[in-house]
């Protein structure tokens, strides 16, 4: 088995447990008699941060040697980094806004992701802030970033690549309808995120402004919705 062949099916690996690794381990309690989702706010949310948090340690130790390595760069440089950063992510920011513009002039309807986090923001505000501020940007820069630069080496494939597959989680049900057209505000950040990584061979600084930007609409979500 080749190099990449093995970071391919390590990729699949990885995409899975993101997506199913918190379904499986209440699914075990479960099976031991323990219901998480009956249990009352805050202690289902911090189960449930608790759960994602192992996986998030899971996935940090594997890369250790390269986070450790790039969190020194980081510091050293953080100055320069985060200048890069924000000038990539404005435009990044402006982009998306113009494509929403666009996309909602032919289908005035929200897209399904974002309804989904609104709704979990209601209803567990603390479980969600830290799925969207923490656990997704360290995930996510780890498998579309980090860990699919491995895959593919070429630059201009790897940032396509990059940005489709972003694009595409982040719209998964929507896929047969006209919500596949979010996929492109979506897929410009990650484009964006793809690109601020390979220019820089950092992973912190995509995995900052992901958190950055997640943490803004968070916060503008809950202002709306009177939870803050």
């Amino acid at each position: 088995m080749n190099k990449k062949t093995k970071y391919l099916l390590i990729f699949f690996g990885i995409i899975l447990l993101y997506i199913f690794y918190s379904f499986i381990i209440v699914e075990i309690f479960n099976a031991y008699g323990i219901d998480i989702s009956s249990f009352k706010e805050p202690y289902k949310s911090i189960c449930l941060i608790l759960i994602e948090s192992s996986l998030m340690i899971f996935i940090g130790f594997i890369y250790r040697k390269e986070l450790k390595q790039e969190l020194i760069e980081y510091k050293n440089n953080f100055g320069q980094f985060f200048k890069f950063g924000l000038i990539w992510w404005i435009i990044g920011f402006i982009l998306m806004i113009i494509s929403n513009i666009i996309i909602m002039s032919i289908y005035p309807s929200q897209a399904l992701n974002e309804e989904a986090v609104q709704d979990v923001l209601k209803e567990a505000p603390i479980y969600a802030s830290f799925a969207a501020c923490l656990f997704a940007p360290f995930m996510e820069e780890i498998i579309f970033r980090k860990h699919l630069s491995k895959i593919f080496t070429n630059k201009v494939l790897f940032i396509l690549v990059s940005g489709f597959l972003f694009g595409l989680v982040h719209n998964i049900s929507g896929l047969g309808t006209m919500q596949m057209l979010y996929i492109i505000p979506y897929g410009v950040f990650g484009l964006v995120f793809a690109y601020m990584y390979i220019e820089k061979q950092n992973i912190f600084i995509p995995m900052t402004f992901h958190f950055i930007h997640n943490t803004l609409l968070v916060i503008l979500s809950l202002s709306v919705s009177g939870v803050v």
